[in-house]
């Protein structure tokens, strides 16, 4: 650029005052120094802006076309000024959030409705993570924070990556109301031997899958049968037409309770842990506000 945004400034400022004295009190400079930015503004477009007589100031036919677009000019600086300043303190940009499909969302997705509240300038996109899956989509840049579920501690996999527990709870037996535990307030896992059990499939997340086959074992049986689902919510369609028992989190009673009961169990001996993830050299000041919204540590 042959001249500054003051220069501009200067000039918009004469013509509308058409008085050097009245724009130079208006920006707050000295009227020579007004005088020397117009006459630097003019010799870099070489052409007189200004028609200059003793009586009066006026506009030359360039300066009136000109003032059209210095005027532009300026607005559309400060409107970057602005974006630049919102996207400092948070309030615009993106957030992209991965998330474990389950019912232990729930702190994180109080969060994510509160975000979209204060900041609904961001833009916010959502994607679902296959269960299992943890710090990959953020090596990976897919997403910028994630919201994981798992059975047993978290483990962020390498220093590069940070982490903030959000909620525990315990195990609990999903039941069809019909089944001889419904009316239990809790159960011990030898109860479950000779159930058939109903689990989300290996292929969904092996981690969950054999964390819960381990915690049967440990309770001295191992399923009679096992039946398989691909997601929670076909998991207890499964449960409430009798087809078996599951092991859930205690929050997925948010879900559904039509022909569920929810009995607690005694020794189960692993928590359910949701957290959320997030790149630790990550300076969004958008993901930053983000987490100022999270629960937990």
């Amino acid at each position: 650029m042959k001249f500054e945004l003051r220069h501009l400034e200067a000039f918009v400022a004469v013509a509308e005052e058409l008085h050097f004295g009245r724009a130079a009190q208006r920006l707050h400079v000295a009227q020579p120094a007004l005088s020397q930015q117009i006459l630097r503004l003019e010799s870099a477009l070489g052409v007189d802006l200004l028609v200059r007589s003793k009586r009066r100031t006026s506009l030359s036919e360039a300066g009136r076309l000109f003032l059209v677009e210095a005027r532009r000019t300026l607005s559309q600086a400060r409107t970057a000024e602005s974006v630049a300043e919102r996207a400092r303190r948070g309030e615009q940009g993106r957030l992209r959030v991965g998330y474990h499909p389950t019912a232990s969302s729930q702190p994180f997705l109080a969060a994510l409705a509160a975000f979209e509240r204060i900041a609904p300038e961001v833009e916010l996109s959502l994607r679902e993570l296959p269960m299992g899956i943890l710090g990959q989509p953020l090596r990976d840049d897919l997403v910028d924070v994630a919201f994981l579920s798992t059975l047993g501690a978290v483990d962020c996999g390498q220093p590069a990556l940070a982490m903030r527990t959000l909620a525990t709870e315990r195990i609990v037996v999903a039941a069809p109301l019909s089944h001889g535990t419904a009316g239990a307030a809790d159960v011990a896992m030898s109860d479950l031997a000779g159930q058939t059990l109903l689990m989300l499939g290996r292929e969904v997340c092996a981690s969950w899958h054999d964390s819960l086959a381990a915690m049967c074992e440990r309770g001295g049986f191992a399923p009679r049968t096992v039946r398989y689902a691909g997601e929670l919510g076909a998991l207890l369609t499964l449960v409430a037409a009798g087809l078996g028992v599951a092991l859930v989190p205690e929050s997925t009673r948010m879900l559904r309770t039509e022909g569920l009961a929810y009995v607690g169990l005694r020794d189960a001996d692993q928590p359910v842990v949701s957290a959320a993830m997030w790149c630790s050299d990550d300076a969004s000041p958008v993901l930053a506000r983000f987490l100022a919204l999270l629960p937990g540590d």
